[in-house]
């Protein structure tokens, strides 16, 4: 198996237990690690062999801006299953950051969904 890496993805996202984290979006950033055969792409430089990364961030995006959540954990367990969506994923593990959370702090969370067998 081989990794493919998103980094620092931009998200907005309303998210959070107070009125106003309900009301305003924040600001979050996703970080990926995709594990994903990469074998067929690289023989054949066709797109169709690989996790389209484009389409999967706009995904990724629209599902963030859609509606409200209270938990960070919610909301990054949702987002890594749509990565699940493609069959050819085995793995995903990602970090979420809330970098408004704390002054002076960054706030993140880490999980890895695997695949059912």
């Amino acid at each position: 198996m081989d990794t493919m890496y998103v980094s620092r993805l931009p998200l907005f996202s309303l998210i959070g237990v107070y009125s106003y984290e309900k009301e305003i979006p924040q600001p979050l950033y996703l970080d990926l690690v995709i594990t994903i055969s990469l074998s067929d792409a690289a023989e054949s430089d066709d797109l169709d062999n690989t996790l389209d990364y484009g389409a999967l961030c706009r995904d990724i995006q629209a599902a963030a801006a859609r509606e409200h959540c209270n938990l960070i954990e919610k909301r990054l367990t949702d987002l890594l299953k749509i990565v699940l969506w493609d069959d050819r994923v085995a793995e995903v593990m990602g970090r979420l950051y809330k970098p408004g959370a704390l002054p002076g702090a960054e706030i993140s969370v880490e999980r890895t969904l695997k695949r059912s067998a």
